[in-house]
Parts: C-alpha cells; sequence; structure tokens
C-alpha cells in the first residue's frame, strides 16, 4: 500500500498551479490528539524564554491552528511578534520576552494559511481565505496601538498563499494564488498608491511561484536591479530581473537532484549562496539545499546537506553565518553556515515532543530578525514561542541546593555557575532580589568568582515564605537570570530554622485520600504512569514510581481524560500547622488546542471545618504538560490553627478538551524558629 504522502511526492513535478501540499495534513492539524501542548518542549543549545498557546493569542474567533510568523520593531525599539492564527492575525509585544503581552487580535478570513510581511510602519496579511490583502498600520505599536485598516480590493482571485516584500523598493508581491505574481505599489519609496489603495500590476510568468525572495542589489554586475528567486512548487528554482514591471525577464533556472516539492528559501547576507527547502524531499532525512548563485546567470547547485533528522522541511531564514530552518515535527534548527558549503547543526528546539515523523504538524516558521537576538516560533498547534541561543546568552545554573528554606539570620551563600555566550556581562548589574510577604523588596548585589555568581542571604523575618530571584545585564542590554529575570518566573522559599515533615504522601500508598465527581470520565486513581500520550505525564513527579493521576488508562487507545464534569481528589484530615505549608506537585495538560472553557482547569481548595465548605486558594488553567510544584502557606492559603482538609478538582465542564492532572508530593511541614524565641530579634540578627 502506497502512503498519501508517497503519493503526493511521485507526483510532485505534475502538481497545479495553487496546490500546497501541506493542505493534506492541515485537514486534521489541531484536532483533539494531534496537538503539542503536552511533555517537555526539549532543546539543545537553546533558551526557551516564553510562550503563549492559541487559545491566548485568540480569544474572541476560535482559531485551533497558527501558520506564519514575523516581525516588527517600533521607533522606541520595542519588539512585535506577528503571528497568523486560523481566523485572526495576533500581535504581541516581546520586548520583556519573558512576559509577552498581546497587543492586539483582529479577524481575518478563516484560513489554515495566513502570511504576513512588514513594510515601514504596515503589516500586510494574506490568506488563502480571501479578502485580498489586510493592512494594519503599526505607526502607535510603542504606546501598545494596533488599527487594523481593513482590506485592500482588486479585481481577479482574492485567495493568496504568501506575500513577499521588497524592503529596499517598497513592492509587494503576492504568490502562491495562481500561476502570475501579482505586484503592488504602497506609496512607498516615492511609488504612486497608498498602503490600503495599492497600485496592483500583474506580472505572468507562465509558471506557479510558491514563494520568493524578492531582492535590490547594491553592488557589483547587477547594482540598481530588483532580483527574484522563485521557489516554484514542483519546478526548479528561477531567478528572475523584476526591475521593469511591464518587461521582467528570467536571467537564469536551476534544477536539483530528485525535486520533489522547491518550497522557500533564502540568500546568505552577501548573496553569493541560495539556501532551499523541498517539502517532500525525505529520501533519507531533513535535506538543506544550497546554491552558489554569485553569478546569477550560471547558478550552480553545491550540495543537499542532511541534518539527521526525517521531518519535512518549512520555512528558514539566514542571519548573519546562521540558517533558522523550521522543521515541522523537529522544531527549528540552527545551522553554522560560517563555511558557506559545509553546514554545522548547533542548536535545536523541538515544540512538537509527540514525533519527529515527517508530518505537517509543529514548527511552521521563524522570526530571527529581531535586534535583541529573541527568536519566535509559530507552531501549529501549541503557538507562539520566544527562544533564544545558548551562544547569544548567559545561562546561570545553581551550585547545590538553591534553597526552598532560607535561615532567618541571612548569610547563607547562593551560587550560580555562569555559561557566557558571545556576550560580555556587566558585572554591576549582578543582584539578588528577595520580595518578601508584605511586599517588601531587598536588592543584593553579588560578585563575580571563577565563573560563578555569588550572593549572600540577606536576613528575613522567620516563619514566612518570600519569593527570590537573581538576574544580571549584558554590556548590550540583554537580561538573563533564574529562574528569570525581572520576576517574571519568581522561585518560592520559606524563612525558617527548621522544617519538621508532618505528613509525607510520595503517592506509594494511600493514606487515606477520597476521589469523587461529577464526571462521566476521568476519575482519579493511584499508580505507575501508563504514558498513553494523549497528554498524561510519562512519569511521575519525585521519581518513586507512583502519582495520583485522572483516568490512569492506556484502554481505548489511550483515549482517556476528564470528560462532562469535575473528578475531586480529598486527602485526609492534616493540620493544625502552627505555622508551616503544605507543598505539592501538580500536572495539567490539554491536548486540544481549543482554549480552556469557563471552569477548566485544576483548581486547589481548602476545608477549614468553619462551616463555609471547601473554599478555592488556587486556580491552574495553563496546560503545559510540566510537572510544576506549589506551596500553601497558613494565614495566606491554610488555617494556622485548625485542622483541615485539602481538596483538588480538574474540571473539563463541556467534554470537549482533552484534560489530564497529575497530583504528587505532598508534604506538610513545620516551620520551627529557634532564633525568635526572643521577639526583641524577630530575624536573629543579634
Amino acid at each position: 500500500m502506497i502512503s498519501t504522502i508517497g503519493v503526493i511526492a511521485l507526483l510532485a513535478p505534475l502538481m497545479p498551479a495553487g496546490f500546497h501540499p501541506e493542505a493534506e495534513a492541515l485537514v486534521g492539524a489541531g484536532d483533539p490528539g494531534q496537538g503539542a501542548r503536552f511533555g517537555i518542549v526539549e532543546s539543545s543549545k537553546m533558551l526557551l524564554l516564553s510562550h503563549l498557546n492559541i487559545g491566548e493569542l485568540d480569544t474572541q474567533f476560535g482559531s485551533f491552528s497558527a501558520s506564519d510568523c514575523w516581525g516588527y520593531v517600533t521607533p522606541q525599539g520595542k519588539e512585535i511578534a506577528i503571528i497568523g492564527v486560523r481566523a485572526a492575525t495576533a500581535f504581541i509585544d516581546i520586548t520583556d520576552p519573558y512576559r509577552p503581552t498581546i497587543l492586539a487580535t483582529f479577524q481575518g478570513p478563516e484560513s489554515p494559511w495566513r502570511d504576513i510581511k512588514i513594510l515601514d510602519t504596515y503589516a500586510y496579511a494574506v490568506s488563502e481565505g480571501g479578502g485580498h490583502i489586510q493592512v494594519f498600520d503599526l505607526a502607535q505599536a510603542d504606546a501598545g496601538v494596533v488599527i487594523d485598516l481593513g482590506f485592500t480590493q482588486f479585481f481577479g482571485r482574492d485567495t493568496t498563499h504568501n506575500i513577499v516584500i521588497n524592503e529596499d523598493s517598497g513592492y509587494l508581491y503576492r504568490v502562491g494564488s495562481d500561476a502570475s505574481l501579482q505586484v503592488y505599489s504602497v506609496g512607498a519609496r516615492g511609488l504612486p498608491g497608498s498602503p490600503t489603495q495599492p497600485v496592483e500590476t500583474l506580472i505572468d510568468p507562465g509558471f506557479y511561484v510558491h514563494d520568493a525572495q524578492v531582492v535590490t542589489y547594491d553592488a557589483g554586475p547587477y547594482a540598481g536591479r530588483e532580483i527574484g528567486f522563485l521557489c516554484t512548487g514542483g519546478g526548479p528554482l528561477r531567478i528572475w530581473d523584476l526591475t521593469d514591471k511591464e518587461n521582467p525577464f528570467e536571467i537564469s533556472s536551476i534544477n536539483y537532484p530528485n525535486r520533489s516539492y522547491n518550497h522557500q528559501g533564502w540568500l546568505d547576507e552577501e548573496r553569493r549562496y541560495f539556501y532551499l527547502n523541498d517539502e517532500f524531499d525525505r529520501r533519507d532525512g531533513t535535506r538543506l539545499h544550497i546554491f552558489n548563485v554569485e553569478d546569477l546567470e550560471n547558478p550552480v547547485y553545491v550540495d543537499g546537506w542532511l541534518n539527521g533528522t526525517r521531518a519535512a522541511a518549512h520555512n528558514l531564514y539566514v542571519r548573519g553565518d546562521r540558517v533558522y530552518a523550521s522543521n515541522y515535527t523537529t522544531g527549528l534548527r540552527v545551522h553554522d553556515i560560517s563555511d558557506r558549503e559545509n553546514p554545522v547543526e548547533i542548536a535545536w528546539i523541538d515544540t512538537f515532543p509527540l514525533n519527529n515523523s515527517p508530518r505537517f504538524d509543529g514548527a511552521w516558521s521563524n522570526y530571527p530578525y529581531f535586534p535583541s537576538g529573541n527568536v519566535i516560533i509559530s507552531d501549529i498547534q501549541s503557538g507562539l514561542y520566544v527562544v533564544r541561543l545558548e551562544a547569544d546568552s548567559v545561562v546561570l545554573q545553581p551550585l547545590g541546593d538553591a534553597a526552598d528554606v532560607w535561615a532567618p539570620v541571612g548569610n547563607e551563600p547562593l551560587r550560580f555557575a555562569l555559561t557566557v555566550g558571545d556576550v560580555s556581562i556587566d558585572a554591576s548589574s549582578i543582584e539578588l532580589v528577595v520580595v518578601e510577604a508584605d511586599g517588601t523588596e531587598t536588592r543584593v548585589p553579588g560578585v563575580l568568582e571563577d565563573g560563578e555568581a555569588v550572593f549572600a542571604t540577606p536576613p528575613l523575618d522567620c516563619g514566612q515564605e518570600i519569593t527570590w530571584w537573581v538576574q544580571l545585564a549584558t554590556t548590550e542590554g540583554q537580561t538573563f537570570g533564574f529562574p528569570a529575570p525581572n520576576g517574571a518566573q519568581p522561585a518560592l522559599a520559606l524563612v525558617a530554622d527548621n522544617l519538621r515533615p508532618e505528613f509525607v504522601d510520595d503517592a506509594e500508598s494511600d493514606p487515606g485520600w477520597t476521589a469523587g465527581g461529577t464526571a462521566t470520565d476521568g476519575g482519579w486513581t493511584r499508580g505507575v504512569p501508563v504514558n498513553a500520550r494523549r497528554g498524561d505525564p510519562a512519569t511521575d513527579a519525585d521519581g518513586s514510581g507512583s502519582a495520583w493521576l485522572t483516568d490512569n488508562s492506556s484502554s481505548n487507545g489511550g483515549n482517556s481524560d476528564v470528560d462532562g464534569g469535575t473528578v475531586t481528589l480529598t486527602s485526609p484530615v492534616l493540620g493544625p500547622l502552627a505555622g508551616g505549608s503544605l507543598a505539592f506537585s501538580y500536572w495539567l495538560s490539554d491536548t486540544d488546542a481549543s482554549p480552556f472553557g469557563p471552569g477548566d482547569g485544576l483548581t486547589v481548595a481548602i476545608d477549614a471545618f468553619d462551616g463555609a465548605g471547601f473554599q478555592a486558594v488556587r486556580t491552574y488553567t495553563t496546560p503545559d504538560g510540566v510537572w510544576r510544584t506549589d506551596r500553601l502557606m497558613p494565614g495566606v492559603d491554610l488555617p494556622d490553627d485548625t485542622a483541615f482538609r485539602v481538596r483538588f478538582e480538574a474540571a473539563d465542564l463541556n467534554g470537549e478538551n482533552v484534560v489530564e492532572a497529575g497530583i504528587d508530593s505532598g508534604i506538610v511541614c513545620a516551620i520551627e524558629c529557634d532564633a525568635c524565641t526572643n521577639p526583641a530579634d524577630a530575624n536573629g540578627d543579634g
């Protein structure tokens, strides 16, 4: 039996104009079971700074898949990520990459394909859902304002696969709608027209153009000429002179071995080499095709370089000596091309951990041109990622215990190993930031010692929970830290001389938990995770073996999750604490690409036996499928001097999400403050 993918590959040279091979798998992209929002996003020499899922990017229009992305930098230097989702275009301020802020999301024609490019202060979006070109005004983006200017209108077909912009000439090109290049001037660079009323010219080269890069040469025999590198789907790479829109002509064309689908490519910065991805060339792995184009009239095919994976290749871009290649199920792969004809893979991040098969799932595109060096990735199932290469970063790794418990007297060393990339550290910026329970903030300078950042904890009042982080900046102005700078993901610690365990549960036995609920499926069970690969964890949190999990079953093809209600897990009677804490690990995932509905997620509630019943103290709605820890504190979340029960409640009220939850590593500790016996010396500093 020949697979569908195999048939398409065999027929690629005969594909009609307008055929897009991605459609074969995008029919189901984002359906339940196809999502990537579970498991740990694996990487090598790359940092994940933040992530926004599709439900966060589009809260109004019902998008369940994403497509292309691009970027914009404001006059004040703010960095704006732009991503196309199924029914809209979203604009996100990622200037603080750890805390992205969605500025606006505007509805557009529904389509699996939406592509965006920038010219000056305008963003231009196209889709195969029609509408010609949708125009957005970014002139006020520094103030957080983006304006939807609506759609341009022209005669003829209004669907478009991609948009290409030559920022030097000011021309826009619509490609992938039919066998033509539709060219527009929008009033930039002295050309006629305006952003919302472009002047249209039609170039009919006689073949289908799937994607292109168009540049104006500023040196050499083609100085002043507008040159297009045209990727033609089932055809060769064609190089055209597009300077005279009334009389364009082909300079040359070049084929390459075992061509399947000539999808997209990009020049190096010296315009000596062109790197091309073939979406169906998977004979023996993901292949990067390399052309020497120094002589445009006589281009030379150099090689097809393999990166060792089997994923389908998609959009790639070149910045400096690196190729940033989005390769669907294996995520973003970064190749060093210091030797232009011999790439070396130096980093990767896999946004689709489910598998690495040659399907059209996962990383669609990327944008590596922000001045900060941060890179965005658009993932079909899981939305927008902001990442950074370790080579452009400072990584802080705690040495020894990162200190869950801090002594009240302070002066305990916190040490962090530094892995410093191609950046320089501003020594004056190294600091430890501590925020006490009452909001008091203390900043402690750190020092560099033999490749380490070293801090001394400050004296603090005993019996409180604090948040803390460490951070530093480079001389170029980028900020790094642990767990993240600027308090984006602070660490927690208790201030105490000692923690005395009063209740410990690693889920290896049952000390008296009660499972219940109203859901039709997905009840809490205790056991070793079966790893049915539909959002449930592969292992428990603490390594002991077992955990409490919702519907821990591999029956029905692993199609088990919480459906149609809530499932509850209630503890035995605990406490009173008399100053203490309840710590635990929790898991929450949703492998459906649709957002949680009202009331869905994982809730932690406390019954203090005061007649009020269970009262919610935590609600988790970030379904990232990672074991995380949290701690409840007396006087804040827990009663200090009475017994109590804790209840974990996982909910999928409409039954449409694929909700899985887990609980492990529960421990109740009493806080001992030996140094606080003298009430006149609360922090024990003498």
